[in-house]
């Protein structure tokens, strides 16, 4: 780890500085490519480092002072159905195994490579834009500029396919993880006639809400970004300055 810091300092040392351009990052193409690097980073961090649980009990209704607790665990990849629950039934202490239902995981892990591609992508981008873009544009400014905008258009329509996936995803998660399916599965209905059956605390859904919101600021910023770097491109052609004609001297004649 020492040897490579080492050899990334020596490397800056070495390397030409003069070339870079750090004004860039103060124009709207660069500014809001740190920006899309800082959204995207919370994005994909309030799905994938999510972790809630919901409580219930269930009391026997002879015996009110017998009574058990489960939790039902909620986490990234939302792969609901490969949780298997064993719960104590208290009025009889026989066992119960309980597996809850839905897989919502292709939606959740869409949204995460998406998060993290397009971070990768806008960080790259800005690392380009100020340490290489002024020597490369010399010499491949076309292809330089085309494949930028190639880019920020997929990455916005990534975008819009990813947060709107998810946000179908995250409304599923809590439909089948909501207690009103738990308590009405067919595991739970005859043993909650015979005990008390209730929800003691809900999970926690406000970070997966806020992973939807800023997927669609994402959106947003990529989306408003394609014009910027479309005016980098040969397809932006600038108006010419209309010269003002010097005036003629009249005609004599």
């Amino acid at each position: 780890m020492q040897f490579t810091v080492i050899v990334i300092i020596k490397l800056c040392i070495v390397m030409d500085t003069s070339s870079w351009r750090l004004r860039v990052l103060l124009e709207p193409r660069g500014f809001i490519r740190v920006l899309e690097v800082i959204l995207a980073i919370v994005a994909f961090a309030t799905t994938g480092g999510y972790s809630g649980q919901a409580t219930y009990s269930i009391a026997c209704k002879p015996l009110a002072n017998a009574s058990q607790h489960f939790t039902t665990p909620i986490s990234y990849p939302f792969r609901l159905s490969s949780t298997v629950i064993t719960i104590e039934k208290p009025c009889n202490k026989t066992t119960l195994n309980y597996r809850m239902e839905g897989d919502l995981s292709p939606s959740a892990q869409w949204f995460e490579f998406v998060g993290v591609t397009a971070f990768l992508y806008a960080l790259g981008s800005v690392v380009f834009y100020v340490v290489f873009d002024a020597v490369i544009r010399q010499t491949h400014e076309r292809l330089v500029t085309i494949g930028d905008l190639a880019g920020t258009v997929l990455y916005a329509f990534f975008w819009l396919t990813a947060a709107s996936a998810w946000a179908w995803g995250l409304g599923q998660v809590k439909i089948w993880s909501g207690h009103e399916k738990v308590l009405g599965s067919a595991e739970f209905k005859d043993l909650c006639q015979s005990a008390t059956c209730r929800l003691n605390s809900g999970a926690d859904y406000s970070p997966l809400t806020a992973s939807v919101a800023f997927g669609f600021l994402n959106f947003f910023l990529w989306l408003c970004n394609i014009w910027f770097v479309y005016k980098e491109s040969p397809y932006h052609q600038e108006p010419d300055k209309q010269m003002d004609p010097s005036p003629q001297p009249p005609n004599t004649m």
